[in-house]
């Protein structure tokens, strides 16, 4: 499935999630690379892709902490470059049009992105 999104700020949570022993550790297990401590956060047309992403995602990332919640995890590739994995957190009144990627890399200089620029996401689903 290819999906194309614009780079958009994010609140700037994602780096304390990452670091978390449980989160960092699944994440290298299911995506096989050691994700770079921070999300790319894509904001896309379809109001539908999460759900058609949380429907066919195989990989979940299971919360082991009380106040943490479980998210999908979708594999798949940016710009056909760089290996990637879109986390879809599962709790109520997120963003449905709001994307964030994790890489080995820190995806905004790699790519030479920046806020408005348009990626491709290939995701394995």
């Amino acid at each position: 499935m290819k999906i194309k999104g614009k780079v958009v700020k994010g609140v700037g949570e994602s780096p304390g999630f990452l670091s978390i022993g449980w989160v960092d550790e699944q994440l290298r297990e299911k995506l096989k690379f050691q994700p770079y401590r921070g999300t790319l956060n894509l904001a896309v047309e379809a109001a539908d892709i999460q759900g058609i992403l949380k429907e066919k995602g195989r990989d979940r990332l299971v919360s082991k902490e009380q106040g943490f919640c479980d998210a999908i995890l979708v594999k798949g590739r940016i710009n056909d470059i760089y290996e990637c994995g879109v986390v879809i957190p599962l709790v109520e009144q997120y963003d449905e049009r709001l994307l964030e990627v994790v890489a080995p890399v820190h995806l905004k200089r790699a790519l030479q992105v920046d806020d408005g620029d348009e990626v491709t996401l290939s995701l394995d689903i």
